[in-house]
This record gives C-alpha cells, structure tokens and sequence, in this order.
C-alpha cells in the first residue's frame, strides 16, 4: 500500500492533463529610464501578448512569447536637470521575444482529491529575450522576471494576471542615452521597461494516460 501512495503521490506532481497551452494577454506597460527613475506608471502605455508554454508537470512549465509594448517618458515630468537645461521626451512602442520558465507555488488543477490540486496558484517566472524598437533602432537583450496568479476556470481554459519586470541589457531601447554623461554598460545605467498583463490561454494536446507500445 506504502508503494501504491507514493506512486499515486508522484503522479499527481509529475503527471498532465494537456502537454501544451496557449495564450493571449493584454495589459498596461511602464517605463523607468533616462528620463523617468521614480514613476514606474507616470505615462502609462498598452501592452498585449501570445504566447506557447510546455506544461512539464503540474508545477512547472516552459514558456516562448511574442509581445509589444508602448513606453514613453518626458523630463519636464520632474525635477531632472540635464546638461544645458535640455528636456528630452520620447513615445514608441518596442517589440519582444522571450523564453522563460515558470514554477507555481501549487499543484495547479482540477481534479482527483489526492493529487492536492488547486484551481488557483501564485507563481514565479524568469527568463531570456530580446526586444527591438523600430523607431529608435535600438535592439536590446532582457531579462524578464515575473510575479502572478492563475485561476483554472476550467478544465482547459486558465486566467491569469502577470506583473512582469522587463530588465533591459542596455540603455538605448528609450532611443535615449547617457543623458547625463554617465556611460551605460550591459548591466549600469539600464533601462526597465515593466508590465501588468492580463490573460486567457488554453490547453491542448492531451497527454495519453494508457499509453502501450504495441508491435
């Protein structure tokens, strides 16, 4: 009997439902940067998203996104003081591409009482990407780390909501850059380009739980 509990106890951590999900998402963006270091929502702009995640088990999944965003900031804002009393401003959207792993703090689920799932989950996620904006041609790495929750409606369909900090590898994604005669680097004098998504996806591909190999 001992056996048979912690084989049921590890299936239902590593077992799955579906092996892939997909999603879109839509939100707010923000900017901290050259011309903005203490208002992350001064000048807010749209965010949206879609993206494919490997569900790996019920804990983790791997995750590949495609999404842009709208960042803009203005100097006169506030109390900045630039060389020569210049003002600088900017608005554009940017472009990214991402992969990233994602840990939920629960069995995420629905399902028998003794995998211990739950229909609702916080969770963490933490990346590699890139982004470009056309109109500054800039291009730049990222590293995203994120913060969120997600509620299984059900059995295929989930919501979510998604803080996500973008850490921009550069200081240019702004079209702006060493403002103040402080010279960027790929980790000093970075631009952050963070957002508040929110999300519906869908899982697919159902994971075959009776699986023979048959000659």
């Amino acid at each position: 009997m001992l056996v048979v509990a912690l084989a049921a106890t590890a299936f239902g951590v590593y077992s799955q439902d579906y092996k892939l999900e997909a999603g879109v998402g839509a939100g707010i963006s923000g900017y901290l940067g050259d011309v903005n270091q203490s208002n992350v929502l001064r000048r807010p702009g749209y965010a949206a998203e879609v993206s494919i995640k490997y569900l790996i088990n019920k804990r983790f999944a791997a995750k590949a996104a495609i999404s842009t965003a709208k960042i803009s900031g203005n100097s006169e804002d506030f109390d900045m003081v630039f060389p020569d009393g210049a003002t600088y401003r900017f608005g554009h959207p940017y472009y990214d591409v991402s992969a990233a792993f994602e840990f939920n703090f629960f069995n995420f689920g629905i399902g028998s009482p003794y995998q211990k799932l739950k229909r609702i989950t916080p969770y963490i996620t933490i990346g590699i990407g890139a982004a470009y904006a056309p109109e500054a041609k800039a291009f730049s790495p990222m590293i995203p780390i994120g913060v969120g929750a997600k509620y299984k409606l059900k059995s295929r369909i989930n919501l979510g909501v998604e803080m996500r900090a973008k850490m921009m590898l550069g200081d240019k994604i702004d079209g702006l850059t060493d403002l103040r005669g402080m010279n960027s680097s790929f980790m000093k004098n970075t631009d952050w380009c963070p957002t508040l998504m929110f999300g519906i996806s869908y899982e697919f591909k159902e994971v075959c739980k009776t699986c023979h190999y048959v000659e």
